[in-house]
């Protein structure tokens, strides 16, 4: 299990840290980064869909048509 130290409040002038490992921090920003971009995709395609640029589908056959 990972040790999690929290730094207090007073020594960071009002601000609660945390200390994680580097590797962690990277994983994390990492998953930040795919969330993000999924969300713009979401966001695009929604967008396409509102203004009438793609078609929704509702089943496979829908794709020949």
């Amino acid at each position: 299990m990972q040790t999690i130290l929290t730094i207090p409040k007073q020594l960071t002038h009002g601000d609660e840290l945390i200390i994680v490992r580097r590797k962690e921090y990277e994983k994390l920003q990492k998953h930040l980064a795919e969330v993000r971009d999924a969300l713009q995709k979401i966001s695009r395609g929604e967008k396409e869909l509102h203004n009438g640029k793609i078609k929704p589908i509702h089943s496979l056959s829908d794709l020949d048509k």
